[in-house]
């Protein structure tokens, strides 16, 4: 769910502290520059991603500056982050310069602006699955400024003894070739898998016709025809989020029991 408030209203900065205290669960508030010929708000990125995504789980608030005489005056964001952090002026300073996670109307998370929309979606899912195990963590091969690391050199093979040939062994998991093992410390970091009940957001007591329906409707919501005018890396991530959600439900199916 997406609300969006905007500077020129009187009643913005009661809006949202009213959004503060009254939303149950995750809500994530943040500040954006709006202008007639831009795209409303939560249409943009990361808000829209965010919204397809998680918007079961999370709430999104964005505050809007228009930049108008009226809204000039207010300065909704401070407000809030005053009353969130009235003896750090250091957080108060990064609430208003970034996106602020709540949970219960209470702060879990400051996540910094890096620029780049997609950029900001990495970090804002890495904050956001350590606060609710129904989002994913996202893959950490590809988190934003992060360097692959460089294959091993290779050494040069010594050529064929013309005396003798010696019988190689086959290669294989018992017997790996040297010159093709990566270094130690340059594997790729395999992330903790999650609970595959609470990534379907299912309960243990569910009938297997209930939580069919939940499967359904959860895997409904990344169909290709759905992320078509998304961005190649957003159309990327809900494939993955779609194998994750057919492995998941793949390993509790056999658990559930039909209705008697």
């Amino acid at each position: 769910m997406q609300f969006v408030l905007y500077f020129s209203d009187r009643q913005v900065r009661e809006q949202l502290f009213a959004h503060v205290d009254g939303t149950r669960g995750l809500l994530l508030v943040t500040g954006v520059r709006h202008g007639p010929t831009m795209r409303s708000p939560e249409a943009r990125e990361p808000f829209a991603t965010l919204e397809f995504l998680h918007g079961r789980v999370l709430t999104q608030v964005l505050v809007a500056d228009e930049g108008t005489p009226d809204g000039m005056w207010r300065d909704p964001l401070g407000d809030l982050a005053d009353r969130l952090y009235p003896d750090s002026r250091d957080d108060a300073y990064a609430v208003t310069n970034g996106y602020l996670l709540l949970e219960d109307g209470h702060p879990r998370a400051v996540v910094r602006k890096h620029g780049l929309p997609a950029d900001d979606l990495w970090f804002l899912e890495d904050a956001l699955s350590q606060c609710s195990p129904r989002i994913p963590a996202p893959d950490p091969a590809r988190r934003p400024g992060k360097k692959r690391p460089e294959p091993a050199p290779r050494a040069p093979r010594r050529p064929a003894s013309s005396r003798a040939r010696v019988e190689q062994e086959p290669r294989g998991r018992d017997n790996p070739d040297p010159e093709t093992t990566p270094p130690r410390g340059s594997r790729p970091h395999v992330p903790e898998r999650k609970d595959a009940w609470a990534l379907l957001g299912l309960e243990r007591d569910m009938t297997l016709d209930e939580a069919r329906k939940v499967f359904r409707t959860l895997i409904a919501g990344y169909h290709p025809d759905k992320v078509a005018h998304l961005a190649p890396e957003f159309r990327e991530l809900a494939e993955r989020r779609t194998r994750e959600i057919l492995e998941a439900w793949e390993e509790v199916e056999g658990q559930l029991k039909p209705r008697a």
